[in-house]
């Protein structure tokens, strides 16, 4: 493989020149070198980026720009050509390069190519462009993890933990990176004595355990053993507990991790954390619970589809309960208030959950979903201008046409025919009909206001 690092050299000093085209020519040059070459896609995007910082083109103007590359999509998709569809991507990311979905369709290209350096590339840009994306932050954590940047990879999967703590994927991957990370520390390769050997040797099979404790029952039952026996030297220690708590919780005793957590938050009931776990391993017991009513229903028990709906309603409660909490606790953090706001929504609370879909607002990487809500919020208050203001300008800020997209444009359609707007309405509706003729039941109200 050719050498590019001068050519990146001479790129960035483009780029701090402020000559972005120039370094977009470059980049392009080394990648038809290197397609692969992760350092030359991550710039040719920022160079982009940096080009349309004054002024960022607007709807129109990108789906006019990128009408050609939009065209030829659908054909490279059809015809497989993971090249072609890549090619067409950078074409159309040049004129929009905050593009999610162009960005995402990039990443998966590149990664069915081979080109996995690239595709990181693409996926970092996806998860600063839109900082809730969890699917590209555990897609972007593996990639860093196949190539040993472990303190990378694990920040990734705790961002997507912070958006799902429940999410046993990214879960399980921050464990066994963490283990990984504790062998590699415990100092095997550089041990200089017998004495040196023999405390590695120790540290690389407690890290190996650690990194099994999600595999195996007997994992998980000698983990916890090991960690009864800490307890019984250190019993006022709480966060012993509330790692015995999670333990349990691995191996599905729910109720045990609860008296666990209790016992720990009886010793220490200020530290959030346990407060936290209590809240997540109550919720994953009912969860658990659903699980069960529903292979019962499915089977044809008496009384499980009662018993079904019943701890559905409980799960509804707890989850808006520990959502209460949670913001009580953290009255700053913008992705609790939306979960709050979204919940309460859910619930017919409307007017509460419009004040904390509100706060939510003000934070750039919520915006969008938020002001979604939010114009159901203010529709469900009989409130129609205020709500057609908020769709209106969630769609303004989608590049191209995505599922988000053409929801808010279906909703704010049928917002302009409550109010009598039919032709607004139509026009609405044929903004979603022009991408796709299967959306719903739009082809049926164009024709129904078309009359």
């Amino acid at each position: 493989m050719v050498d590019v690092s001068k050519y990146i050299e001479r790129a960035e000093q483009e780029v701090r020149r402020k000559n972005y085209d120039h370094a977009i020519t470059l980049y392009r040059e080394i990648l038809q070198i290197d397609p692969d070459c992760g350092e030359a896609r991550a710039g040719t995007r920022m160079a982009a980026i940096k080009k349309l910082e004054k002024r960022y083109p607007s709807a129109i103007e990108r789906a006019v720009l990128n009408f050609g590359p939009n065209l030829c999509m659908p054909f490279a998709k059809l015809f497989r050509s993971h090249a072609w569809t890549s090619s067409l991507c950078e074409q159309a990311l040049r004129r929009d390069p905050k593009n999610v979905g162009l960005n995402h369709r990039l990443g998966h290209s590149l990664l069915a190519l081979g080109h996995k350096k690239s595709a990181e590339a693409a996926f970092r840009v996806v998860t600063e462009v839109d900082q809730t994306d969890i699917e590209s932050l555990k897609i972007l954590g593996r990639l860093l993890a196949e190539r040993k940047d472990h303190e990378a990879a694990i920040a990734c999967f705790e961002r997507a933990l912070k958006l799902n703590p429940r999410d046993q994927e990214a879960g399980k991957m921050r464990k066994d990176l963490a283990a990984e990370g504790a062998i590699r520390k415990g100092g095997f390769e550089q041990a200089k004595s017998s004495r040196d050997l023999a405390k590695s040797d120790r540290q690389l099979q407690e890290a190996e355990r650690a990194q099994r404790i999600v595999r195996t029952q007997d994992d998980i039952g000698s983990a916890i053993d090991d960690l009864d026996a800490e307890i019984a030297k250190a019993p006022s220690d709480a966060r012993l507990l509330g790692k015995k708590a999670r333990l349990l919780a691995d191996r599905n005793d729910f109720s045990s991790a609860l008296s666990a957590v209790a016992k720990a938050l009886e010793l220490s009931p200020e530290i959030v954390d346990l407060q936290d776990l209590k809240g997540d391993l109550e919720l994953r017991k009912i969860e658990a619970e659903i699980a069960e009513a529903d292979r019962e229903a499915k089977a044809g028990e008496d009384g499980a589809d009662d018993r079904l709906r019943r701890l559905r309603r409980t799960l509804a409660s707890k989850e808006l309960e520990e959502l209460r909490r949670r913001v009580r606790n953290n009255p700053t953090d913008p992705m609790y208030r939306f979960k709050l706001g979204k919940a309460l929504l859910t619930e017919g609370e409307t007017a509460e959950a419009t004040e904390h879909l509100q706060a939510a607002i003000k934070e750039p990487k919520l915006r969008i979903g938020a002001q979604q809500l939010l114009g159901r919020a203010f529709a469900s208050q009989g409130l129609p201008d205020l709500a057609i203001k908020q769709f209106t300008e969630a769609i303004s800020k989608l590049a191209g046409m995505n599922d988000q997209k053409k929801e808010l444009l279906y909703e704010l359609a049928q917002l302009h025919e409550k109010k009598g707007g039919k032709d607004a309405a139509l026009d609405v509706y044929q903004q979603i009909y022009e991408s796709d003729v299967a959306y719903k039941d739009v082809g049926d109200r164009i024709k129904a206001l078309a009359r």
